[in-house]
């Protein structure tokens, strides 16, 4: 008895009903899972979104001051903006002739921000950060410190000069730190601008998953 000749004992009917109940389920199953999938997915993008918006904002300031195309020593990432010490600094701690063009293109791209009522209600700090390295149980070398904590305070008093508006009115939202790191962080060469959020930014946070908390 061969393949074909099995067929004839078998009836279509219930094969048909059998295979359409599968592809039923099978449909059932795949609508579950996507709508638990968006119920993950839209808290989570409701999470993410005013921080995205603020990080977008920065950029594209930062872009509109220093052109589409950002100095090969600059960053930006998240809310922080990373420039290389070297582009502002000597290999001893002086500050180079081209800096205060630079600081004051900075100097202007943070008067952006503060002068948005918006923005501003955003941030709580920026926080101009320089690193020095930690080397572990040996500590760390004062004259280290005290250069890199040289170094921040003439970055934070450029930025006061060279837009007095920034000083004059927003002063009390920047503070310069010497944070000890790693000898091999990446970014120990670097200074940082790094923009802490207001409760402001949090409460935006907790409306958008209001809606998600019934």
């Amino acid at each position: 008895m061969n393949g074909k000749s099995l067929w004839r004992y078998v009836a279509p009917g219930p094969i048909l009903i059998f295979l359409l109940i599968g592809l039923v389920l099978l449909s059932a199953l795949i609508y579950y899972r996507a709508v638990k999938i968006q119920r993950f997915l839209e808290p989570a993008l409701a999470l993410s979104q005013p921080r995205n918006e603020f990080a977008k904002n920065i950029k594209l300031i930062f872009q509109k001051e220093f052109g589409t195309q950002a100095m090969r020593d600059m960053k930006i990432k998240s809310s922080s903006i990373f420039i290389e010490s070297s582009l502002l600094f000597s290999g001893d701690g002086t500050m180079k002739s081209s800096a205060p063009g630079e600081l004051q293109k900075l100097a202007r791209v943070f008067l952006a921000l503060m002068k948005d009522d918006h923005a501003r209600s955003e941030i709580s700090l920026v926080l101009i950060i320089g690193r020095f390295p930690s080397y572990g149980a040996k500590g760390v070398k004062a004259s280290e410190v005290m250069a890199i904590q040289r170094m921040v305070g003439f970055v934070q008093n450029g930025l006061f000069q060279l837009e007095p508006e920034l000083g004059i009115r927003y002063s009390s939202f920047f503070a310069g730190v010497a944070q000890p790191t790693s000898p091999h962080d990446p970014n120990k060469e670097m200074l940082e601008f790094r923009i802490i959020p207001s409760e402001f930014l949090h409460i935006e946070v907790l409306e958008k998953l209001e809606k998600y908390s019934f």
